[in-house]
């Protein structure tokens, strides 16, 4: 068995494994299909809505907010995590900034940027832009501080200095752990924004699970969460795909590592 299909067995037994278990025990009354629907009616669910609802709108407007707020948290999350990362005197002014807001949780400032900004875009945007942004200030931050230090100084002796520095030394040494924090960012991004749908939007997936839930229709709601479900593993799946095509180095590295464990 190649390593590419054992892997995937790896990755997928199990969940393939509670989806077969949901629809046998749905389906033959284990579980009562009033309230766990069978995962069958829940994808017939999605396409009817998809096909005759509003399904498919509200799909779009949370994918464009996601985009914009995460678009926005990473620009600035990376360069201010950077800065604070190169120089102790700018992380010693924001970290206790940082440091107070990051654990804030904020769904609970959406009511906040309602009443400055007024119920719409903005505020939904905000509310997601801000979990994302300290998320990856502070991973952006940690991984230039992660760098060897005799790295940084032999880049300097060959004459890495300025623009230089940065694009030749400073991002290379930091990318892989920089794309795994801007991949930790926009799944913590699509959690707040869905969030924050619920509690305050008329469109959007979450505004969609909520709907459902005052509808008591069970079925809606779970198409919602499974939608939800697969924005996120989609996400993961992205940054999987383009990781290596960006950090080659990073490929040869891991399958380094593996020789080293299993003694190939």
């Amino acid at each position: 068995m190649s390593p590419g299909v054992r892997r995937a067995l790896q990755t997928w037994t199990i969940p393939i494994a509670v989806v077969v278990l949901w629809e046998i025990t749905t389906r033959t009354g284990v579980l009562d299909p009033r309230f766990f629907v069978p995962l069958s009616e829940v994808i017939a669910t999605i396409a009817d809505q998809l096909t005759a609802g509003r399904l498919g709108g509200d799909i779009v407007i949370t994918i464009q907010r996601l985009i914009i707020s995460f678009a926005i948290a990473a620009a600035l999350g990376v360069a201010i995590g950077v800065a604070s990362g190169v120089w102790r005197t700018f992380e010693l002014l924001i970290r206790p900034i940082t440091d107070t807001l990051y654990p804030l949780p904020k769904i609970a400032v959406l009511p906040l940027f309602i009443i400055i900004v007024g119920r719409g875009e903005i505020a939904y945007i905000l509310t997601a832009f801000a979990t994302a942004f300290f998320q990856i200030i502070i991973s952006t931050r940690s991984s230039v501080r992660n760098i060897d230090s005799e790295i940084l100084e032999a880049g300097r002796n060959f004459g890495a200095t300025g623009w230089k520095y940065a694009t030749r030394l400073l991002f290379p040494s930091i990318a892989g752990p920089l794309l795994r924090g801007l991949r930790l960012g926009m799944a913590t991004c699509l959690i707040t924004l869905i969030a924050a749908e619920f509690v305050g939007a008329e469109t959007g997936i979450g505004a969609m699970i909520r709907r459902a839930g005052q509808q008591f229709a069970v079925d809606q709601m779970y198409a919602g969460l499974v939608l939800t479900g697969v924005l996120g593993l989609l996400i993961n799946l992205v940054f999987r795909v383009i990781e290596p095509v960006l950090l080659p180095w990073e490929r040869g590295a891991s399958r380094d590592r593996h020789a080293v464990v299993t003694g190939a």
